[in-house]
């Protein structure tokens, strides 16, 4: 118990509690007594003695209340904090944005980059779960003002307004950033030629819609349409069932077979977090708004996603949102990034080869460019979610450095640097920048502007040939044959 007895002075568990949510500004030296714990006495208390002491109240003011049974939540504040996978305003849409500087000795001669769609609506699954809470809550009084669903399914997975003017911001942020590379391209061509710049998109319409937003973003002002200079572009796809670039997650049978589905290894974690972390969320709530039957653990996600679509398309943190307590949103959303791990990331062997296709075309079109053998200078695809996170993978980077298990504490959960809502938010960007340089080529790796070092690489400016070297056998990987895919006819 010395992590308990090193604390000095008295406060009752709920003052304690308060000021614990309160930005956890908690006095380093409090001491919380045996008689402000009924569940358990201050002997019982051994499980804690290794454990810090935010960890400590963490724990203990789990279950509190605090001063009223719906949360308020200021909204900008927890898209600050990357709960959502909502781009903060303050990146998403500024112009504040500085042109990056070249190595010495180095010129940017192409770009790749791979993003994500906008922000969009619900999908299928959410959207029914959401008919789902709106029988559970149809008699809650708290939820008497927004317990209906108001995501029509004809909607599903379509671009918002905002999920057009976001990729829009990130063309312009492109032409401002990489601003040296775009006015060479310009000199070069003189106007817009679809075999220089390639824009590539994945075969549903939030893909082509938010690319076509990107190229306006773009090409704005340099084009022969109507006032405002429109530039039309020549976005192509593959037929989502032949596409290994950007469609591989849903092409593998393997996957589908053995890590989408069938997964004992998450299977195992989705119960433990279930026991051990939904279920008293789901019973706080049946007890605090009289729930009747009892809150179905299952629900707890599904009502973080109620939340989460509320605030992006109504500005609302007072509806689902109002139920669930800043703990409770951080775990929910924790308990998608375990699914993500487990299903699509380093939680299974297999995720870290099934973007091989996509760096097959890359290293293609990096040697054909620097072989003299095309004049592609940009390959810009828009993609999904998971399209990123199996890019990331398969080349190793933005790992954290432990797994993502169903019992990380809250503060482990906090320190996770590379999450959905942190990384892989709707309209996050990947770029590989490649370089010719006095001595060799360079490829840069850039995560929302942020630069990744591939691991087996010297800098983030990592030699071409040592890129290659990493990717090894990954390059002209055999997809149906790693996914044991049945043979087309």
């Amino acid at each position: 118990m010395g992590g308990f007895k090193s604390f000095i002075n008295i406060l009752p568990i709920t003052a304690t509690c308060a000021l614990y949510r309160d930005k956890n500004k908690v006095p380093k030296n409090v001491l919380l007594e045996s008689q402000h714990f009924p569940a358990k006495s201050i002997f019982e208390l051994d499980e804690y003695d290794n454990m810090s002491s935010e960890d400590i109240l963490e724990a203990l003011c789990e279950n509190d209340d605090g001063f009223s049974k719906l949360y308020q939540h200021d909204l900008e504040y927890l898209i600050s904090k990357h709960y959502f996978v909502i781009e903060p305003c303050e990146t998403a849409f500024t112009l504040d944005v500085k042109p990056i500087s070249y190595p010495d000795k180095c010129e940017l001669k192409q770009l790749h980059l791979l993003t994500r769609h906008g922000s969009r609506y619900p999908d299928p699954p959410i959207i029914l779960a959401m008919d789902q809470l709106e029988k559970v809550f149809a008699n809650v009084s708290v939820a008497q003002g927004w317990y209906k669903n108001p995501f029509p399914m004809e909607r599903n997975y379509q671009l918002l307004p905002r999920g057009e003017i976001e990729p829009y911001y990130d063309g312009i942020q492109s032409i401002i950033r990489y601003n040296k590379f775009w006015k060479n391209y310009k000199k070069i061509t003189g106007r817009y030629d679809p075999e220089v710049v390639k824009f590539q998109a994945g075969a549903y319409a939030r893909c082509g819609a938010s690319a076509m937003a990107f190229s306006e973003g773009l090409f704005n002002g340099d084009g022969p349409l109507d006032i405002c200079k429109n530039q039309p572009v020549y976005v192509w796809n593959i037929p989502a069932d032949e596409d290994n670039i950007i469609e591989m997650y849903n092409n593998c049978l393997l996957a589908n077979e053995t890590v989408i589905n069938n997964n004992p290894v998450f299977d195992e974690q989705k119960y433990i977090f279930g026991n051990n972390t939904l279920k008293p969320i789901a019973d706080r709530m049946t007890n605090d708004y009289g729930i009747y039957p009892p809150l179905d653990p299952n629900l707890v996600p599904s009502i973080f996603s109620a939340c989460q679509f509320w605030i992006l398309h109504f500005n609302r943190s007072d509806a689902w949102c109002s139920l669930l307590s800043e703990h409770d949103i951080i775990r929910s959303n924790y308990f998608l990034d375990i699914i993500n791990y487990y299903k699509s990331s380093y939680g299974n062997p297999l995720n870290e080869r099934l973007g091989c296709v996509y760096y097959t075309q890359l290293v293609n079109s990096v040697d054909d460019y620097l072989n003299g053998n095309s004049i592609m200078v940009a390959d810009l695809k828009n993609g999904h979610g998971h399209t990123m996170v199996a890019v990331l993978t398969t080349l190793g980077v933005a790992r954290n450095p432990y797994p993502l298990t169903a019992n990380l504490t809250l503060s482990q959960i906090k320190r996770l640097k590379y999450t959905l809502g942190k990384s892989i938010y709707w309209s996050s960007t990947i770029y590989f920048e490649i370089y010719t340089c006095s001595d060799s080529p360079k490829v840069r790796l850039v995560l929302n502007f942020e630069p990744l070092l591939i691991p087996g690489c010297e800098s983030e400016y990592c030699e071409w040939s040592t890129f290659k070297e990493i990717l090894g056998d990954k390059i002209g990987c055999d997809f149906d044959k790693l996914c044991k895919n049945p043979k087309k006819h």
